[in-house]
């Protein structure tokens, strides 16, 4: 028991390099079911611990056996009674951008002893920033919020337990995975008039069939795939939305804020990347790859299907500017042919990013 404990808190520690950006996870309860993303990228051991005990349907059949209102709504214990554990515990994980700012917040529990959290997670009712930096704070309700208010509104004893219990039938990973996402949320996207914008997504999905609906500013746009491109004819300000659906019963949105800025006000940076060719176009034992860089800086050259997945990754890193020749046997990461069919190259720098469609015989 020791020895599988072990390799579990092991297999955990080496999550980040594996762990996509979002996942999502489902409560179906005896009032009712919601559904909370989990931020792998920002806490991957502490989401990754979640996703691995719901994944064994450890949480299944349980019951939130601490409710405080207008606080918490607490499960997570094997036992019911705020005693029990997985067995073994994992480290504390913070990140600045995740905090107790809100109610449905998803934080684990733990002891008065730091690195104690195992299984048990809460749910905060309202803001509670006391709990900000004590406790690791790693997802958010996205869906069914009323749900989780209403089980922190039932009645308890002394002891903060329910007085008619809260069942949990099930806590069920969703199959749907966000990975990179392109520009980057975070950071402000300026452009200008008549310029080339790409949009990119990156989802996964094991068996579900995934689907990409785009719009501008609420006006749906033909594209259907995981990468957008769109040329701004007029100044101002703009949102890109795009929606990835799973029929496994969840969607998420990305939301990009673009400002388009004049002509007149484009300065004279040479960008850094200027050129992206491939031959032969279908291929089928090697693709040749050539690229022209204007500035040094960092870049990546990757490979993806339609699905928005990465299969291969080329090239990572810095180069000085000049003309480069690349090559591609067809093979994706774990070194495995890959099926015929269309992918698409993307050469990433800095600033800017060339994609182009290829297609394998």
């Amino acid at each position: 028991m020791k020895r599988l404990t072990l390799l579990i808190l092991i297999c955990l520690l080496c999550l980040p390099a594996l762990s996509p950006a979002r996942t999502f996870a489902r409560w179906h309860t005896s009032m009712g079911s919601f559904t909370a993303q989990l931020y792998n990228e920002l806490m991957p051991i502490t989401a990754g611990n979640f996703k691995s005990l719901a994944s064994s349907n450890f949480y299944n059949n349980l019951i939130f056996h601490r409710i405080i209102e207008g606080f918490v709504i607490q499960d997570g214990c094997p036992n019911g009674t705020g005693t029990g554990g997985p067995g073994y515990t994992i480290p504390d994980e913070y990140h600045p951008d995740l905090n107790h700012n809100r109610a449905g917040m998803l934080a684990m529990a733990k002891s008065s002893q730091p690195n104690s959290a195992g299984s048990q997670y809460y749910f905060t009712l309202a803001p509670q920033p006391g709990l900000n930096n004590r406790y690791s704070v790693f997802g958010q309700v996205i869906e069914g919020l009323e749900y989780v208010l209403a089980i922190g509104s039932v009645p308890t004893d002394a002891n903060d337990r329910p007085l008619i219990p809260v069942d949990i039938y099930q806590v069920r990973m969703l199959d749907l995975e966000i990975g990179e996402l392109y520009p980057p949320l975070s950071e402000p996207i300026n452009q200008y008039v008549g310029q080339i914008q790409f949009f990119m997504v990156e989802a996964y999905t094991n068996d579900a069939a995934l689907s990409f609906s785009w719009d501008i500013d609420g006006v749906p746009q033909p594209e259907t795939s995981f990468i957008f491109e769109h040329v701004f004819a007029e100044a101002g300000n703009y949102t890109v939305n795009c929606e990835i659906a799973s029929s496994d019963s969840i969607s998420y949105t990305a939301s990009w804020d673009i400002t388009v800025n004049p002509l007149s006000n484009i300065d004279a940076t040479t960008p850094a990347l200027t050129q992206l060719q491939s031959s032969p176009n279908p291929f089928t034992n090697a693709l040749d790859i050539r690229y022209q860089i204007e500035k040094s800086a960092n870049y990546e050259l990757e490979i993806y299907n339609l699905k928005g997945q990465k299969v291969a990754k080329l090239f990572s890193g810095s180069k000085g500017a000049g003309e480069y020749n690349q090559s591609w046997d067809g093979r994706d990461l774990q070194g495995k042919k890959c099926p015929a069919g269309a992918y698409i190259l993307s050469l990433k720098g800095e600033k800017n990013r060339f994609v182009k469609k290829i297609l394998k015989q």
